[in-house]
């Protein structure tokens, strides 16, 4: 078996921490996603099922007129889902023909369990965070009042955009 690193805190944590879009929005919006966050300085990833767990259906669905099907590893990275191969995850077989090693950056083994296709050292040198530093945020106590936005020393209302897939704050 390949060297995989465990994330702690597994999709929890990765959802919090890393730039991620499911695999079951439009094709063109995928790739978008992962051109912002390239562009950004991020490794964007998109979350798919693998073809054993669903017959290829996550990829059948999608309508794909102008061929943006066999570019989608171009623009962003593999994060699959595979609960029934033990070793490494099966991957759809266009991202297999496409991508040059390393195929899938992470695989979801088993529910909430996550792992990266290498060790601790290259997690971080792919993702420029480390996980056993940086703990997933505990469930907010907050019973639904409103903060108002932070201000400047001067008084200037500070506004921050959310981004609308995973609700976290960009800047």
């Amino acid at each position: 078996m390949a060297t995989m690193y465990e994330i702690p805190g597994g999709l929890a944590w990765c959802k919090e921490h890393l730039k991620i879009i499911i695999g079951n929005k439009d094709l063109y919006e995928i790739m978008q996603f992962g051109d912002l966050w390239r562009s950004r300085g991020h490794k964007p990833l998109v979350h798919v099922i693998s073809p054993s767990m669903d017959n290829g259906r996550m990829w059948d669905q999608h309508e794909d007129p102008s061929g943006l099907l066999d570019n989608v590893p171009a623009h962003i990275d593999l994060f699959i889902v595979d609960f029934y191969n033990l070793n490494t995850p099966e991957i759809p077989s266009m991202w297999d023909m496409m991508r040059d090693p390393p195929k899938w950056l992470l695989w979801e083994y088993k529910a909430g369990k996550v792992r990266f296709n290498g060790d601790k050292a290259k997690f971080i040198s792919t993702f420029g965070i480390d996980p056993s530093t940086t703990p997933t945020t505990p469930p907010s106590t907050d019973t639904g009042g409103t903060t108002p936005p932070p201000a400047t020393s001067s008084g200037e209302v500070i506004f921050h955009m959310v981004c609308p897939h995973c609700g976290k704050q960009i800047f």
